[in-house]
């Protein structure tokens, strides 16, 4: 390794770790309870889904012929046995009208914010924000804009 990865990791608070499927340390950044291994992620991520499934009232065969697949295959993201690639879980939010981070949030909160709290409020903040009208979203830009330029102006 060298110096510069090794900065790199201590200015980013990355930790080594064992992943079952990689032969060499994998570096992760620890989350509010320590390190969730990759498939306590995946088993979150699965749960997510099948809970927007069904406020959508959409069986695993429906939702399956959406997006091009079949139930069976379908049944094993829900189940965490097949891990969804990022375009397929940007398919799953476009079908099922929900916003990337309902599906990923609580599997890793805590790239949200350094406490649970903050991360808890960010999370708030950016649901509100997804609800609002074009109108209201720009009113909303334009007032954060002068928060950033008072906090710049401030430094």
């Amino acid at each position: 390794m060298t110096a510069r990865t090794d900065s790199y990791i201590t200015e980013t608070g990355l930790e080594p770790t064992a992943d079952p499927k990689v032969d060499r340390p994998v570096y992760r950044r620890p989350g509010f309870d320590g390190i969730a291994s990759t498939q306590a992620m995946d088993e979150t991520i699965a749960e997510a889904l099948s809970r927007f499934r069904k406020q959508k009232d959409l069986s695993r065969a429906e939702l399956a012929m959406l997006i091009g697949s079949i139930e069976a295959v379908y049944g094993r993201y829900e189940r965490a046995v097949t891990k969804l690639h990022a375009t397929q879980v940007l398919h799953l939010c476009e079908v099922l009208g929900i916003f990337p981070d309902d599906l990923l949030f609580d599997a890793a909160p805590h790239l949200w914010g350094q406490t649970r709290e903050e991360a808890l409020e960010r999370r708030r903040i950016t649901k509100m924000i997804q609800a609002l009208p074009p109108e209201t979203l720009r009113t909303v830009a334009t007032i954060l804009d002068s928060i950033f330029t008072l906090q710049n102006a401030g430094s």
